[in-house]
C-alpha cells in the first residue's frame, strides 16, 4: 500500500510539472505575441467549489488578463483531450457559474479538433502554434518557430510508419514486442522500410527499440488513446485520389468499403447515393491495365467512387469488408460537413481504446 501511495504521489508530481511547463509556455507565447506580460493566478478555492468537481480534477485552473480582458485558463497536459462538443459544454458551464470566458490550453492539437473548436467558438491556445480568442486575438502557424516548444513538430509520417502505428493501435495485445522481422512479414514491407518506419516513430516518441540477441524488438506506449492523440498531427489522410468508376472484377481490386459507405456502417449517418471503396493505388492501376475497371462520368449514378490510398487498406482490415476505423477517421477528418464531423467524433469516442 505504501508503494502504491508513493507511486501515486510521483505521478501527481509529474503531472503538475508538465502543467506548469505548459503554463510557462503559454505565458511566454502570449507575452511575445501581444507585447504585454501575462500574470496568471490560480483560481481561488471558493470559485473552484462553484464548478463541477471533475473540472478542477482534470485541469489546472488559472485566471489571466490578456490585452485588458479576463480569461479562465484550463491547462490540459495529462490524459485525453476533450471532444469539441464537451469543450463547448465545459465553457458554457464556466460561463454560467463564474461569468468567466474559458480558454483551453493544450500542448498540441489535432487539426480536426482545432477546426471544430473554431467552428463552435471555443477559445483555445497551443503555445507557439495556435491562438484563438474570438473577441481578442487569432494566431495560427503551420510550422512552429524556434523556441520553447520547437520540439513539437508536425512532420507527416511516411506510409509505412503510419501503417505500423495504426496496426499497433488496432492490435495492441497481439503486437507487443514484435521484432522488425515480424512487422515486415505481417505488413508486407521490407525490413529496411520497417527500420526507417520505427526510426520515424521513435523521433516523435511514439516507439522505442530494444536489441534482443540479433533482433530489434519494438515497444510502443501502452496508453493507446494518448498515443493516438500525440500522433494525430503527424498522420496523413490516406486518400490520394477519388475516382468515379465502373468495376468489373471487385476481387482483383481487393476493395474495402470506405468514405460515407463505411462511416454509415459505424454511425447513424446516411451512406450517400453511391458506394465508396478504397484500394491501393497499385491495385487500381493494374485493374485499369487489365480492363477489370474503367473510369466513369461523375454523372453516372450507377458508378462507384474509388479511393486510391497511400497504403493498401487491406493491410489494416484483412478480414473485414470495410476499412479500419482509424484510417476512416483520417480520410474524412478535413471534410467541412458538420454531420460527418459529428459522426467521426462518435466513432472515435466508441473505439475500443486500450491501456
Amino acid at each position: 500500500m505504501l508503494h502504491d501511495n508513493k507511486s501515486n504521489v510521483i505521478v501527481h508530481n509529474n503531472v503538475m510539472e508538465m502543467e506548469m511547463k505548459l503554463l510557462d509556455d503559454f505565458v511566454k507565447y502570449v507575452s511575445d505575441l501581444t507585447g504585454n506580460t501575462v500574470h496568471p493566478e490560480e483560481l481561488s478555492q471558493e470559485k473552484k467549489d462553484r464548478l463541477p468537481i471533475f473540472l478542477s480534477r482534470s485541469y489546472s485552473l488559472h485566471r489571466a488578463s490578456i490585452m485588458g480582458r479576463g480569461y479562465l485558463l484550463l491547462i490540459h497536459e495529462h490524459g485525453d483531450e476533450p471532444t469539441p462538443a464537451k469543450a463547448a459544454t465545459y465553457a458554457e458551464t464556466i460561463r454560467d457559474a463564474l461569468r468567466e470566458q474559458a480558454v483551453f490550453v493544450f500542448p498540441q492539437l489535432d487539426a480536426f479538433v482545432r477546426d471544430r473548436l473554431i467552428k463552435q467558438g471555443v477559445p483555445f491556445v497551443v503555445p507557439y502554434r495556435h491562438l484563438f480568442l474570438p473577441i481578442g486575438l487569432i494566431d495560427s502557424r503551420e510550422q512552429p518557430p524556434r523556441g520553447p516548444s520547437a520540439e513539437r513538430q508536425s512532420n507527416a509520417l511516411s506510409a509505412p510508419a503510419q501503417v505500423m502505428l495504426l496496426y499497433y493501435l488496432l492490435n495492441l495485445s497481439r503486437t507487443e514486442e514484435w521484432s522488425l522481422k515480424q512487422w515486415s512479414e505481417v505488413l508486407g514491407y521490407s525490413q529496411m522500410s520497417m527500420s526507417r518506419a520505427w526510426r520515424e516513430l521513435a523521433s516523435h516518441d511514439l516507439c522505442a527499440g530494444k536489441n534482443r540477441g540479433r533482433s530489434l524488438v519494438l515497444r510502443f506506449p501502452k496508453q493507446s488513446r494518448e498515443t493516438w492523440n500525440r500522433a494525430s498531427p503527424h498522420l496523413q489522410n490516406p486518400v490520394r485520389h477519388r475516382i468515379s468508376a465502373t468495376i468489373g472484377d471487385t476481387d482483383y481490386l481487393h476493395l474495402r468499403k470506405s468514405g460515407l459507405t463505411a462511416l454509415a456502417e459505424r454511425t447513424l449517418i446516411s451512406s450517400g447515393d453511391r458506394v465508396t471503396y478504397a484500394t491501393a493505388l497499385a491495385n487500381w492501376k493494374a485493374a485499369i491495365d487489365k480492363e477489370y475497371a474503367r473510369k466513369a462520368s461523375r454523372a453516372d449514378e450507377s458508378s462507384a467512387i474509388i479511393e486510391t490510398w497511400r497504403y493498401d487498406p487491406a493491410i489494416l482490415s484483412p478480414e473485414e469488408e470495410s476499412v479500419d476505423p482509424l484510417s476512416l477517421f483520417l480520410s474524412l477528418r478535413d471534410d467541412p460537413d458538420e454531420r460527418i464531423q459529428g459522426s467521426l467524433e462518435d466513432m472515435i469516442d466508441r473505439f475500443s481504446w486500450q491501456m
